[in-house]
């Protein structure tokens, strides 16, 4: 065997399983309306998801389409059958490096920017524990942030003696974000001559909220401060282009709207601000010196070095490749409006549910998350009516400390309006049996 190619041929017959088998469909969108339902069912076919399930859930996994499972499936048997050979021709150094170059051109960024980790929390780490921090330095971050975002801050709080300032964005009338002045506000107060860093997600995991990301960033810099953005949600909900929101910092996930496998995300760091981010899981070369001193004749000053982090996944990498083409297929663009059409469908019908209370608004602060309660049903009791009766997904966020407590629904490409429709329906159902 001498190339790639010749190798995955050789695969071909007996690798996929029944539930994923036969040739992936043609997919491209050529401009196809967001409300097209045809064509977004035929996308929906994709997915191996049980015919009778209402998959709402995508911000917390992703179910990953036929495609992308077969590409998983035959790098595990590639690397079983004749590791050697995969290793040498398929997951080699080759792959390695396209591989981030197709991501970084995905997400916005030089190739040189981006590593691919195991996920958003991977970066958040790196981005937290790989800075230079003393005693008595402030990390700002916000009170709708991940605790994959917040709980690594506040380790090096306990650990080097940082100050962790929070900025309260949480609305108590339960009412959505119609402007992001008063968020501005609230960071530009919460900025000092102390700070650090400033810690926030590009949209929150809570109540959907598309913060204002750029701004944010062109404050902090203002006032001498790296920027770490958790993007668990936007790559693949959104048309990414990092390079231009003006982050120092950007985790990322693939196992949610990018369709990837389980342990697969990214880190991006700014070249003008990677000498002071340090790797905190590392097994790498050290100034281009072995473990011995020895000299190395091609040291990787990329940041690729924060992938040396000891064995990897090759079905993992494998499904990356397989979601870009899933996703440039169809179009980043298309799958953006789709989101959102989906997701403004479901706001309006809730909207005319007596008792319903929306946390999110239909508007350019808001994407594919929708978070709603209503009057006296739990939002985990609602969970599992949704379910046990109707098959509907969804999830709750629920955050005692701040009384925030909400019914969650994800809006991609594996949904259609029908889904969408029987959601509302079933919360309609729900509020009549309880007299709201």
């Amino acid at each position: 065997m001498s190339t790639r190619r010749d190798f995955l041929n050789q695969l071909g017959a007996g690798v996929a399983a029944s539930a994923v088998a036969g040739p992936a469909i043609a997919l491209p969108s050529s401009g196809r309306a967001p409300e097209e339902e045809s064509y977004w069912r035929h996308v929906a076919n994709e997915f191996v998801i049980d015919p009778g399930i209402a998959y709402l859930n995508t911000g917390t996994r992703g179910p990953s389409p036929r495609s992308v499972i077969r590409a998983q499936v035959d790098a595990i048997y590639g690397g079983d059958r004749d590791r050697l050979s995969y290793a040498n021709f398929v997951d080699n150094g080759d792959f390695r490096r396209g591989l981030r170059e197709r991501l970084a051109g995905f997400v916005g960024v030089k190739p040189t920017e981006i590593a691919i980790t195991n996920n958003t929390t991977e970066g958040m780490v790196f981005g937290t524990s790989g800075l230079d921090l003393r005693r008595g330095d402030e990390v700002v971050c916000t009170n709708h942030d991940h605790s994959s975002g917040g709980q690594p801050i506040n380790l090096r709080q306990a650990r080097d003696g940082i100050r962790t300032v929070m900025v309260d964005i949480n609305r108590t009338d339960r009412s959505p974000r119609h402007s992001a002045d008063d968020i501005l506000e609230a960071f530009d107060r919460a900025i000092g001559p102390k700070t650090r860093l400033v810690s926030f997600c590009h949209v929150n995991y809570t109540d959907g909220l598309v913060m204002p990301v750029k701004e944010i960033c062109e404050l902090a810099r203002s006032r001498g401060a790296l920027t770490l953005v958790d993007g668990a949600h936007p790559p693949g909900m959104m048309d990414l282009d990092i390079a231009a929101l003006g982050c120092d910092m950007y985790a990322g996930a693939g196992h949610k709207w990018m369709l990837a496998a389980m342990l697969t995300g990214f880190f991006v760091v700014r070249e003008d601000v990677q000498d002071r981010v340090w790797p905190t899981v590392y097994s790498g070369h050290i100034d281009g010196k072995n473990m011995l001193g020895g000299d190395l004749d091609d040291p990787d000053h990329s940041l690729a070095r924060f992938e040396s982090r000891g064995s990897r996944s090759s079905p993992a990498g494998a499904s990356i490749d397989a979601a870009l083409d899933f996703h440039e297929a169809i179009g980043p663009a298309a799958i953006e409006a789709r989101d959102r059409y989906l997701a403004a469908r479901l706001i309006d019908g809730l909207s005319g549910v007596p008792g319903v209370h929306l946390s999110t608004a239909s508007n350019e602060f808001s994407c594919a998350l929708v978070a709603f309660s209503l009057d006296g049903v739990e939002t985990k009791e609602m969970n599992d009516l949704l379910w046990d009766r109707h098959r509907i997904y969804v999830c709750n966020v629920t955050k005692p400390e701040m009384d925030f407590d909400v019914n969650r629904a994800s809006l991609h490409i594996m949904a259609t309006a029908d889904h969408v429709d029987r959601l509302v329906g079933a919360v309609a159902e729900i509020a009549r049996e309880r007299g709201v």
